[in-house]
């Protein structure tokens, strides 16, 4: 499905590349041959000028030039157009009928004699690119409105040349285009996998919360109506034969009781519902309250309990979120422990309060010890269902990461575990 999604993604990333890179390389080319050709009809305009100057063979009328200052005359007959040049032929015509040429294709003066005329008669300039005989002409006809002799000079060059450079331009740009595009489209490839690396990340473990919470909630359902199908089955015992039955059934409840509490806080804190109440809370008067229940509990398992607590230890926190941090930590340290002793240490160094609890239980592997964290996950996976579901240390970790404490852990297997959190 993500590979799909992947190759969608780079996909739709290429198209919007490509429009994009056709947008930004038409505008290059098309600006730069609006650019030349702007320059070439202003080249144009002062060669017919300069032409129409020396044809007169008079001191050159300076009205008839827009950019009047390229036209500098030093005495009749003599014009400088400045230093621009161009490569072109020319046609003077005194009339429609009569003209000079300083070429001989009668092919080309035939074809673009009829601009002549429209110049004629509309008193205007023009400037057109023209085919002739399969070759582009650029033409630019200008009118000298002069009263006692108006003429038009054309100015005409062909753009083989200039063809062979645009093709060769637009073959670069397509070239680099293409290129850019298929660098692009690899960047995009790797970034795009980068980028849905955390969103199937958090799909396969949604998929394994599903799985998990599903398998921990049927767990207990099918011991419950397996003592109750017992007691169904013997309807005429007393209360008493079948006390065992429903005592087993009712301590599955408070199993699937704590689950589901652990399961709505970890959707809680997915959807950033759950709230922190901070406020000034003595750790050293939790620390001891915790450490006096679980102390009973571990007298139980024949397992030693240590304390060492600092007084007057205050942090600024939510009072019942780091109390059920503390008791998941200490809890999981006696379940894991078999022989041995568990030690809970309250401390200050540097400034930093600082909670260790450390246990001489299984240990942890050290394969595991990065995922120890992750919901649902058990090192051993064939332990007995007293281990617990596999949440609680998700839930302590989260309140850490709630609280921007540091919950860390060092662990030995079959040497035991140390659990570590620095207010």
């Amino acid at each position: 499905m993500f590979r799909k999604l992947h190759i969608k993604l780079t996909a739709y990333m290429g198209i919007i590349l490509i429009i994009f890179m056709f947008i930004i390389a038409s505008g290059i080319y098309y600006f730069t041959r609006y650019i030349f050709e702007d320059g070439t009809k202003k080249l144009m305009q002062s060669e017919a000028v300069k032409i129409y100057s020396y044809s007169n063979s008079l001191k050159p009328d300076l009205s008839l030039l827009e950019d009047r200052f390229y036209l500098f005359s030093f005495n009749p007959g003599i014009a400088f157009m400045g230093n621009d040049k161009i490569e072109a032929n020319y046609i003077i015509y005194y009339d429609t009928d009569k003209c000079i040429i300083n070429n001989d294709k009668d092919s080309i003066v035939n074809s673009i004699k009829n601009l002549a005329s429209e110049s004629f008669n509309e008193k205007r300039d023009s400037y057109v690119i023209r085919k002739v005989g399969g070759i582009n002409y650029r033409v630019y006809t200008k009118y000298f409105n002069n009263v006692l002799n108006p003429r038009v000079i054309q100015i005409y060059q062909n753009t083989i040349n200039e063809e062979i450079i645009w093709s060769f331009l637009r073959a670069v740009i397509l070239s680099i285009g293409f290129a850019g595009v298929f660098i692009l489209l690899i960047i995009s490839y790797i970034s795009t996998g980068k980028a849905l690396k955390p969103v199937k990340e958090a799909w396969i473990k949604q998929k394994e919360f599903v799985a998990d919470a599903s398998h921990e909630l049927r767990t207990p359902l099918t011991v419950i109506q397996t003592n109750l199908d017992v007691v169904l089955s013997n309807s005429e015992g007393s209360f008493e034969e079948n006390e065992v039955w429903l005592d087993n059934a009712y301590s599955e409840t408070r199993v699937m009781a704590k689950l589901i509490d652990h399961l709505l806080i970890l959707a809680k804190a997915d959807s950033k519902e759950q709230r922190l109440d901070i406020s000034e809370i003595s750790l050293t008067e939790i620390v001891d309250n915790i450490c006096a229940n679980m102390e009973n509990i571990a007298k139980k398992k024949n397992i030693g309990f240590e304390l060492n607590l600092e007084e007057n230890v205050v942090i600024k926190g939510d009072y019942d979120k780091v109390r059920r941090m503390i008791v998941i930590l200490i809890d999981n340290a006696i379940k894991y422990t078999e022989k041995g002793k568990v030690t809970v240490s309250l401390f200050t160094e540097k400034n930093k309060k600082i909670l260790t609890v450390e246990d001489t239980g299984t240990g942890i592997n050290k394969n595991d010890i990065d995922r120890i964290f992750d919901r649902f996950y058990r090192a051993d996976k064939a332990r007995h269902r007293e281990g617990g579901s596999g949440i609680g240390l998700s839930i302590a970790k989260w309140i850490a990461d709630a609280h921007r404490f540091s919950l860390t852990v060092e662990s030995e297997y079959d040497e035991g575990s140390k659990f570590t959190v620095r207010f």
